[in-house]
């Protein structure tokens, strides 16, 4: 069973394994759960009684000298302890036109890590002196360990997620590849989503090269339920046939050898992007490198979501007064 059989299935899951993980000795999974507890008022309720206590526990160790967490984890819960956690409400939606927009506060919590980094090549080493993804304290944050296809594939929960049932997919994780794609996990991204279609409607998989938002050198994709569709995915622009230029380049495969030949043609020329799996459809998205760009303050980031047409933005008056026409030059702005 990989993940679960049906929406509600993943739903009872995902709910029930957050709250297992609430414990006043787990700072990190603490955060993990009070973020992804926001994304729906189902979720929120019903974790909001045992979040509230374990957050006084830490706060009592805060207060007498005995916190103790990742170095990450406790920066921002020192955030947390001046704010409290009672402001903090579900995501709010906007359409703007094509392009959606959610008011996500507690984004503005997480650490950058290498997703601003100047853009050094599209292949680096992985480094086991940096943060990755097969840490020891990571272990409380692992929603599931499976095989699919032959390959050994860890799911962890988004700590600070930014799509539904947002999850972390990670093919061979103790095998410590760096963040660049290769013809055999391309397929298996490809597989999994078309695998998911029957049984969890608006299941998705993303990617990100070095240079286009991935923030952890560490082989792995974004999983996400998203009933709706992203941006790039409506019928009116050129990539589908339509009349309308998206704002970046974007081409759209049907087959997924023919994806993995364009996408290996981007990595000859060391040319970052950002890769959307719907059943039976992969969109490339071509795009700058992050941080050669003097983004719009609005913009926090600019991975997979945003060059797709979605947006978290943790200011409320900037979530208030966007507009489709501040998105569109926003994204010209990543033009390669």
């Amino acid at each position: 069973m990989l993940m679960t059989r049906s929406y509600n299935g993943l739903h009872h899951r995902f709910q029930a394994r957050l709250s297992r993980m609430l414990s006043p000795d787990e700072l990190g999974a603490f955060i993990l759960v009070l973020a992804n507890s926001l994304q729906d008022e189902v979720l929120r309720k019903s974790l909001a009684p045992r979040l509230r206590e374990v957050f006084q526990a830490f706060l009592v160790k805060r207060e007498i000298g005995v916190l103790t967490g990742a170095p990450d984890d406790l920066a921002v819960f020192e955030r947390l302890a001046e704010q409290g956690i009672a402001g903090y409400g579900c995501w709010r939606i906007r359409q703007l036109g094509p392009w959606g927009c959610a008011w996500n506060p507690l984004r503005a919590l997480r650490p950058a890590r290498s997703s601003t980094e100047a853009f050094g090549g599209l292949e680096q080493p992985f480094d086991d002196q940096r943060f990755h993804f097969d840490k020891p304290f990571l272990k409380p944050e692992i929603f599931s360990e499976e095989r699919f296809r032959g390959r050994f594939i860890r799911m962890l929960f988004q700590k600070f997620p930014f799509v539904g049932y947002h999850l972390l997919l990670l093919p061979d994780a103790a095998g410590h590849r760096p963040q660049r794609l290769d013809a055999s996990s391309h397929e298996l991204a490809w597989v999994l989503v078309a695998s998911m279609a029957g049984k969890i409607p608006g299941f998705g998989a993303a990617f990100n090269s070095l240079g286009a938002g991935a923030s952890v050198n560490h082989l792995h994709f974004h999983g996400f339920v998203q009933p709706g569709v992203f941006a790039v995915e409506r019928v009116d622009w050129r990539h589908h046939g339509g009349d309308k230029a998206y704002p970046l380049p974007v081409a759209r495969y049907v087959d997924v050898k023919e994806a993995w030949r364009a996408i290996d043609a981007l990595h000859a020329e060391n040319q970052p992007y950002n890769l959307l799996y719907r059943p039976g459809v992969c969109y490339v998205v071509q795009r700058a490198p992050q941080s050669e760009r003097t983004l719009p303050e609005w913009m926090e980031t600019a991975g997979w979501q945003e060059v797709c047409g979605g947006f978290s933005l943790s200011d409320r008056t900037m979530f208030d007064s966007l507009t489709a026409h501040d998105i569109e030059q926003g994204l010209a702005l990543l033009r390669p």
